[in-house]
């Protein structure tokens, strides 16, 4: 009877028949280092997304926060009374005080402690934040205020000149930051 006898590298499965080549170790590392790879770059572009996102989200929020309140802001300074030292403080650019249309005290201001835009009823005569303090944004990480002649670009600090008030509000999140900035002329106030 004939022998047979199996090639280099085979092996003989049940029946004679030649089997498959099985991996070797080296195309085993092989692969696991490919995937290893590819796992890593996959893992740093997720993470990627993901910080990316939550940034995205945060600012979202907070920037919508803070649009709401500076909204409200400029529309209540459309309403200042009249441009008298008893209507309306310019004495700060961190704070703006006035009287309303109504005669009710407002008063805009930063509250540093807490990084919050704060809005309470008082009037140039009394200290901002000590009568109904309510916080209107948060994430308010600074808070300016010019005061404007009628041509629009010289600044001025005597009530009875003031023809524009300018908002400036800059919001920071986490990493991103974004400013508000809005010039209004309130409504009663005439500009020569």
């Amino acid at each position: 009877m004939k022998r047979h006898t199996a090639p280099i590298g085979s092996t003989w499965l049940r029946g004679g028949a030649i089997g498959r080549r099985g991996w070797t170790l080296v195309e085993l590392i092989v692969v696991i280092v490919i995937i290893a790879l590819v796992a890593t770059i996959g893992t740093g572009l997720l993470s990627s997304i993901f910080r990316s996102y939550f940034a995205t989200r945060d600012m979202t929020s907070s920037d919508g926060q803070a649009r709401a309140a500076f909204e409200r802001m400029t529309r209540e300074l459309r309403q200042v009374r009249s441009a008298t030292a008893t209507d309306l403080d310019v004495a700060s650019t961190a704070q703006v005080r006035f009287i309303d249309t109504d005669g009710n005290g407002v008063c805009f201001y930063r509250d540093a402690a807490t990084n919050r835009l704060m809005r309470s009823a008082d009037g140039p005569a009394t200290a901002c934040g000590t009568t109904s303090a309510q916080p209107l944004s948060d994430f308010v990480a600074g808070l300016l205020f010019a005061y404007y002649l009628n041509d629009g670009r010289t600044t001025t600090a005597v009530p009875a000149s003031v023809c524009y008030v300018t908002v400036r509000v800059d919001v920071q999140d986490n990493n991103v930051s974004d400013t508000l900035r809005s010039t209004i002329h309130p409504r009663n106030i005439p500009c020569p």
